[in-house]
This record gives structure tokens, C-alpha cells and sequence, in this order.
């Protein structure tokens, strides 16, 4: 899973939390639901992560950079 910056496709859905669009694939969306967007600043930098809520995952590293 990832982040990108991108247009709105004909198989994605939009959802709005707290005033920022979050646009999820459909294919995509049942995978979604134990996990959490964050965004870091740190030392390294800043970015968005996205980790699982519970912690089960083979990466809690999330995805970050964007």
C-alpha cells in the first residue's frame, strides 16, 4: 500500500476526514480498515505513514516521502 498524489478514477471512492480528501481504490478499500494515515516530522523529515492500528503487520515501518 501506498501514497500518491493523483485525479479521482472511475473505480476509487472519496472520503473527507478532517477537510482532506483521502481517495481509496475499490480493490484497495477492504484492506484499509485496520489501518491508520499519520503524518511524521521528525529529524528525518516530514511525511504521511500508513500502519496498521493494531500493530499486525509484516511492515510497521508504513510508507512514507509523499
Amino acid at each position: 500500500m501506498g501514497l500518491t498524489l493523483d485525479e479521482l478514477k472511475s473505480d476509487e471512492k472519496i472520503y473527507t476526514i478532517n477537510e482532506i480528501e483521502i481517495l481509496i481504490d475499490n480493490t484497495v478499500l477492504p484492506h484499509t480498515k485496520e489501518n491508520q494515515i499519520d503524518f511524521i516530522s521528525n529529524t528525518y523529515g516530514q511525511g504521511f505513514s500508513i500502519a496498521p492500528v493494531t500493530g499486525s503487520s509484516c511492515s510497521s515501518s508504513g510508507c512514507s516521502g509523499c
